[in-house]
């Protein structure tokens, strides 16, 4: 198959994909379920990304809270619900304050009623005067649908170019506050606006009633605020405009929400008790210091709602798993909203669906051309980017996204796309399985199987270690035993070698009689290949292979060579049999160090590479500088004694020995030499190296020029 061919393959097999599957979530998302999990969605990215420190501090929250009316309770012996001269007084503090505008949202659409100490009418009157000292008050009235009593006094309502085509929540009547108060007072709807879930997202800025508009009661405060006034609703744009700002609308006519963070006495806006602000008023006609001063009310919008869980006052909004937020402080979102020019606009649906094609067709083509592993990640990352785009519009611009839409399609495409990729590569995986079950552990096979395109059976070249063994002295044992005798012992041991290479992800290239190839770093490249060789040879000795084939003349002695550098790996053999295998210097000059063993008595054997990537992790003892057959340039070896953490002194003590040992020795001083040799053998008698430089010092000091000009034996050990 050509490269071409795969390629416009996979453009056509991407295109179809992703139009079926915009064409499927765009059926999906006429339903309810669709409309539930988008809202969810949405709540998610509001909680997880709003920005802190937008919220407005001039909006401050006057809390008619538990601890007001317990107090009031307990202390005046005032129940609930209070005498209206309260709000009067407080009314009237926030004028003299410099308040800009005060809410109360709350309902006064019954007269007052008569206390055994408080007179209603006078009581009433307070209140009233106080609404028109300030000449900033925004009360609430309540929009309802069916046949209800007609109240007098109702407000005229607002008319402005386009209003009679503005769309907006229609209700039947409306119940204002009572005369003696809304005379002096705007009015706002008190209505909340729910989704099908239950949770506040939306509100509208007007309310219809009959053939009249009403202000909602937070637009009602922001117009009585600023002065600003409704200019004309164009239906072209979907925009409400004022003389400071365009109010973008939904085809319902409803503002949606920017939320700033979670609700209640520990979120975004000031909360202050209506306990303690009464207590201000009353300290200030005293000639008191208020408990909160006049000057923090300065230019705020005072929203006075109640917050105490008697009221039954909160609602559902994004921010509720949370904290509770009550009506009052969604009034104050709103507002907020108004007062910084912070609107929602929502993108179009016909965006949506493009950028879901678009979306789904990179995810499609990345499985059907591309690695798996890249695949994955390019689907992974598009997911991030629609998130982090979302959030990125939303935070300083206001853009609502429809997120749900393109990951749907996303995830719907990659699925698929996914399982077409898996079934079209179940040959080649069925084949990975068949060629390496017999090299490889488990786990490398199925990352193979995972990644199938991470390793090449055609040839390929790369950096690994290589690792032979080979029995010392079996010739000898194997002289007297049957074939049967020597196939049980020999399956025994590899049982354990072999498990303790597949252990460490080392892949087992072949069996060479009594001894095994293994290959670390391919066919799954690593980069700590020299590390699992060396772990290898710890593993041998914690298992104690040498006492799996006991002899009368001792032990079975496995001796280890391992060399690290460029391999060639790939299936070699004929049409008729072909093996998985690994060739090159590296793998001969492996073959050479386990044979140099015999002549130092080690038992494994690095050389120079190998030791340089590892030498930080483990102890090593330097053996020799030599030169192994095929070669002409010399070579520094090492055996692995163990990990640096696990030196007891003792043995530290000999390594210290012997490296003096050898250092006298290369300096030709052979009789001193001998004696080192001899000092390391009094701390270990069973030391190999120094057992045969103790003998080769007695032999140089008689043949001097058995040491080449390079000061090297060299080696003819294959």
């Amino acid at each position: 198959m050509t490269m071409g061919y795969k390629m416009r393959r996979g453009l056509m097999a991407s295109v179809l994909a992703a139009i079926v599957a915009t064409l499927l979530v765009g059926v999906f998302s006429l339903t309810p379920l669709y409309q539930n999990m988008d809202y969810a969605l949405s709540d998610a990215i509001t909680r997880g990304f709003t920005p802190e420190g937008l919220a407005d501090s001039r909006v401050v929250i006057v809390a008619i809270d538990d601890t007001s009316i317990q107090n009031f309770s307990k202390i005046y012996n005032v129940n609930w619900p209070w005498p209206r001269e309260f709000y009067g007084l407080v009314t009237g503090y926030f004028h003299r304050a410099g308040a800009k505008a005060v809410v109360f949202d709350m309902l006064f659409t019954e007269k007052e009623v008569d206390r055994v100490d408080v007179d209603a009418e006078a009581s009433e009157q307070s209140f009233s005067d106080a609404i028109a000292t300030n000449g900033r008050v925004v009360l609430g009235g309540v929009a309802l649908r069916g046949e209800h009593e007609v109240r007098e006094g109702l407000p005229r309502g607002l008319r402005f170019p386009g209003s009679e085509t503005l769309p907006a929540p229609t209700y039947d009547t409306l119940t204002p506050p009572i005369p003696s108060l809304g005379a002096h007072a705007r009015v706002g709807v008190v209505n909340f606006l729910t989704d099908s879930d239950g949770v506040v997202r939306r509100m509208a800025p007007f309310f219809r009633v009959g053939k009249r508009l009403y202000p909602q009661l937070a637009f009602a405060t922001y117009l009585a605020g600023t002065g600003d006034r409704v200019v004309r609703f164009d239906a072209t744009q979907g925009v409400l405009v004022t003389e400071q700002q365009v109010i973008p609308v939904d085809a319902k006519g409803n503002h949606t929400i920017l939320w700033y963070g979670k609700g209640g006495p520990e979120g975004i806006y000031r909360y202050d008790s209506f306990y303690d602000v009464l207590r201000s008023v009353v300290a200030e006609m005293n000639g008191e210091t208020p408990v909160i001063r006049p000057e923090e009310y300065e230019g705020a919008y005072v929203v006075v709602c109640g917050t105490a869980s008697g009221l039954m006052d909160l609602k559902s909004t994004p921010f509720t798993p949370r904290a509770p937020y009550p009506g009052g402080e969604i009034q104050a979102t709103v507002l907020d909203n108004y007062l910084n020019g912070r609107h929602v606009r929502e993108i179009p649906l016909a965006w949506v669906v493009a950028l879901s094609l678009l979306l789904s067709f990179v995810a499609a083509f990345a499985f059907a051309v591309g690695r798996f592993t890249l695949a994955l990640g390019t689907s992974g990352t598009l997911v991030g980017l629609s998130l982090f785009a979302g959030w990125f519009v939303l935070k300083p611009g206001g853009v609502l996204v429809d997120l749900l839409f393109p990951l749907l399609t996303l995830g719907l495409t990659a699925t698929v796309s996914a399982v077409y990729r898996m079934v079209t590569e179940g040959a080649a995986k069925r084949q990975i399985r068949a060629i390496f079950s017999r090299y490889l552990h488990e786990a490398v096979i199925n990352h193979l199987m995972r990644n199938p395109d991470t390793v090449s059976l055609e040839g390929t070249e790369c950096i690994g270690t290589v690792l032979f063994t080979d029995l010392q002295g079996f010739t000898t044992f194997a002289e007297d035993k049957t074939p049967q005798e020597l196939i049980k012992v020999l399956n025994t041991y590899f049982e354990v070698v072999t498990g303790i290479v597949l252990e460490q992800g080392g892949m087992l290239d072949k069996y060479t009689g009594d001894g095994i190839m293994a290959v670390f770093g391919a066919p799954v490249a690593r980069l700590d290949h020299v590390r699992a060789a060396c772990e290898v040879v710890l593993e041998f000795g914690r298992k104690r292979v040498n006492s799996l084939i006991p002899s009368e003349q001792g032990d079975i002695l496995t001796r280890i060579g391992i060399s690290s550098g460029p391999v060639v790996v790939g299936n070699l053999g004929s049409a008729r049999r072909m093996d998985f295998t690994a060739i090159g210097d590296t793998v001969n000059l492996s073959a050479r160090l386990e044979g140099v063993n015999k002549a130092y008595g080690t038992t494994n054997m690095l050389c120079e590479n190998a030791w340089q990537q590892v030498k930080d992790l483990y102890l090593f003892r330097e053996v020799d500088c030599i030169r192994v057959k095929g070669k002409s340039r010399p070579i520094r070896v090492f055996t692995l004694v163990d990990r640096l953490e696990s030196v007891t002194p003792d043995v530290k003590a000999v390594e210290e020995a012997f490296a003096g040992a050898l250092g006298i020795y290369r300096t030709g001083a052979w009789d001193e030499a001998a004696k080192a040799f001899q000092r390391v053998l009094a701390l270990a008698p069973d030391d190999g190296p120094a057992r045969a430089y103790a003998e080769r010092c007695h032999i140089l000091k008689q043949n001097p020029d058995l040491v080449d000009e390079d000061g090297v034996f060299n080696f003819q050990t294959k």
